[in-house]
């Protein structure tokens, strides 16, 4: 058969790192350098979908890096007629130890590639089976043709993301590369009352921005903003006469969070105080944090189980979630730009299965 024309490992590497966008969970997976080293193997053995050669992970995790250097035809042949062969190694250093087994089919393949529509299985194996199962699909394979110019090839991934990513998917990255804005940008924010706040062009203000603009509107029936500030102690927003009403006295040189929401309820009872932390990088909901917010709300007499506590991220699969995930104080909220109407709860009493059971029966 007539293999497929190869693209040097870097260059398969950058591609992948724009066929699957930022907000993709399994991103990570998707894009590193041993997503990269399995392209490759699948594309060097000619391992593509109806050619009738499959491959296993074994022969990623045997490879070595002076068989990926002999890129001529017959020397790809001669690897792929004894890859398969019990006791066959290629000559050379290996690119991985066997321990890497799992990382390489379960982690890159079966639920990185495979996942996503980029790898292909035959039918009928476990997912553990030694037996060559996987094929590159078709469509993805075309994406890593060397012959493939810039603008050919930006229009062939979106088409290929328009087929395989879920709607989800999609709008997150959408999100995400709308978030992005220029040194020079300010970040305008139109707060509940139609008052416009300023805020510095960075990250931190457009996850602010977004959960003034929509958190407030998602989650509160009637939301009010008391305050907003950003890193310096910069106030940005402070209502102090509504604060007044509630009885707190906001005081920059107090322990306060990036933003205060607060439902305007029709009694006292259905009032509530939301407290929120943005996080780009750092700075997250802790528990000593959540405790010194509580000491404040307590000299002003409002109740403590009316209040709630945020931190506001980018991203699920953004490096500051995973970085404060294990900080994020037990009875918080973890609530994610791109994502806007979902919310994480770090539930701090016991689940009740039977009585969810009994709630999701209910009329």
């Amino acid at each position: 058969m007539t293999l497929p024309s190869l693209l040097p490992i870097h260059e398969i590497r950058k591609r992948l790192e724009i066929i699957f966008p930022e907000g993709l969970v399994s991103r990570s997976k998707l894009v590193s350098e041993m997503a990269a080293r399995v392209c490759y193997v699948f594309l060097y053995g000619g391992m593509l979908e109806g050619a009738g050669r499959l491959l296993r992970p074994s022969h990623v995790y045997f490879f070595t890096a002076e068989q990926s250097s002999k890129v001529d035809a017959v020397s790809r042949e001669h690897w792929f007629i004894h890859a398969t062969k019990p006791k066959f190694r290629p000559s050379g250093s290996r690119w991985y130890a066997d321990t890497t087994r799992e990382a390489i089919r379960d982690d890159t393949i079966r639920l990185g590639l495979r996942e996503i529509g980029a790898v292909g299985a035959i039918p009928g194996f476990a997912v553990t089976t030694p037996s060559p199962v996987y094929f590159l699909e078709a469509d993805f394979a075309a994406l890593l043709h060397p012959s493939l110019t810039d603008d050919a090839f930006e229009a062939a991934a979106s088409a290929w993301r328009e087929r395989h990513l879920t709607p989800a998917a999609k709008v997150r990255a959408k999100l995400l590369a709308g978030g992005k804005v220029k040194k020079s940008d300010a970040v305008l924010v139109t707060c509940p009352d139609g008052s416009v706040a300023t805020l510095s062009a960075g990250p931190s203000s457009v996850i602010a921005k977004a959960v003034v603009e929509q958190f407030a509107c998602e989650f509160l029936p009637n939301p009010a903003l008391l305050w907003l500030s950003e890193s310096g102690s910069k106030v940005r927003h402070q209502d102090q006469a509504a604060a007044s009403d509630l009885g707190l006295k906001i005081d920059a040189a107090k322990v306060l969070p990036d933003i205060i929401l607060v439902n305007v309820g029709q009694s006292g009872k259905d009032t509530a105080l939301v407290f929120v932390e943005v996080v780009a990088s750092d700075g997250a909901m802790t528990e000593s944090r959540r405790q010194a917010l509580l000491n404040y709300v307590h000299e002003s007499g409002f109740p403590a189980d009316q209040c709630f506590f945020v931190t506001a991220f980018e991203d699920r699969a953004d490096g500051a979630f995973r970085k404060c995930l294990p900080q994020l104080a037990w009875g918080t909220f973890a609530w994610f730009r791109t994502e806007p109407q979902c919310l994480i709860w770090l539930a701090a009493e016991p689940f009740d299965v039977t009585r969810r059971a009994s709630d999701a029966r209910s009329p």
